[in-house]
């Protein structure tokens, strides 16, 4: 028995993505076809981009509902600028520092106000979305060189597309940072102990802005991906991605109380969601009863979650009265 919960523990996520994979396989014509699944692939590419950067900031204790907002005004701005007359490459690098300037910001608000991270971003993307509406004009921004739609839309060798070629490089880069690198473990250090981190002489609140600057950079490189694979900017592009990224996080293994998780779990959680939505679209679900699909699994998995972590709060409990009764 014992060895079942263990296996389920560890596996729990390749469990569930074999069984939506099977159900859909079983349900949906068309689902198990290799047109389908490069198509399934190129579609999760900027959730996993996203789920990269936001999965360092929930690592450390924080929350960016911003992201969203974030994805269409970095998307917008730069394909205005790129039809304004500047050079494509400045366009992508402009719109990436805009998108680590807010993320820097939202950061710097939180740790320097005390300010609940969910409440300050709710705002930021309050914020931010008026503002892309405002300087479009509610419209779309069209005339992008046909170049600037390799990025989304371009092919390796005719046969995989480059944003599942992108997503794949992000993927290493944010398994290399959390694992290699000591901001990685100051990611990790902080969202266990934030205390435990300042007493041992570490700044916690330069790790935690720092850990939505990253955050800002995957977000801009994202947008970027979205502007060139949809090719236009889209002033509502990005409504719905934070729940969508919030739910391939937590699904991963990624814990809200912070200092847990491994790219790994957010590579599996965001199989899963794209899967998830692949699945339902092929099946001809519409996009409502989608919505409500996606909140129940993120229901789903942040119970299990807070009931896991209030489990290993007691075991903690137990055993530090016991040690307490044997001294």
């Amino acid at each position: 028995m014992d060895v079942l919960k263990k296996i389920l523990n560890k596996f729990t996520v390749l469990i569930l993505l074999a069984v939506v994979v099977i159900y859909f396989a079983v349900s949906a014509p068309g689902f198990m076809t290799i047109n389908n699944g490069m198509s399934l692939l190129r579609q999760i590419a900027v959730l996993g981009i996203l789920s990269t950067g936001f999965a360092m900031v929930m690592i450390a204790g924080g929350l960016d509902l911003s992201i969203s907002s974030q994805l269409s005004l970095v998307s917008c701005a730069t394909a205005l600028m790129i039809v304004n007359g500047v050079p494509c490459v400045a366009a992508c690098i402009i719109g990436v520092l805009i998108a680590v300037a807010i993320s820097a910001f939202n950061g710097m608000a939180i740790v320097l106000t005390g300010m609940p991270a969910m409440i300050c971003t709710l705002a930021m993307q309050q914020v931010l979305q008026g503002v892309v509406y405002i300087f479009t004009g509610a419209s779309p921004i069209y005339g992008l060189p046909e170049g600037m739609k390799i990025i989304g839309q371009g092919y390796i060798a005719g046969i995989v597309p480059v944003p599942i070629i992108i997503m794949i490089v992000i993927f290493m880069i944010g398994a290399f940072i959390l694992n290699r690198t000591y901001l990685g473990r100051y990611f990790y250090a902080v969202g266990s102990n934030e205390e435990a981190t300042r007493l041992s002489g570490l700044s916690s609140k330069k790790i935690m802005i720092l850990s939505y600057v990253v955050n800002g950079l995957f977000v801009g490189l994202a947008s970027i991906v979205l502007m060139s694979r949809i090719a236009s900017g889209q002033p509502a592009a990005g409504e719905g991605y934070e729940m969508d990224v919030i739910t391939a996080c937590v699904v991963g293994g990624i814990a809200f109380s912070g200092g847990k998780g491994k790219m790994l779990g957010v590579v599996q959680g965001v199989l899963v969601m794209g899967v998830l939505s692949n699945g339902l679209g092929v099946k001809g679900v519409d996009s409502y009863t989608q919505l409500l699909c996606k909140g129940l699994v993120l229901l789903v998995v942040v119970s299990i979650d807070c009931l896991r972590e209030k489990r290993e709060k007691s075991r903690k409990m137990v055993i530090t009265h016991e040690k307490e009764k044997a001294n």
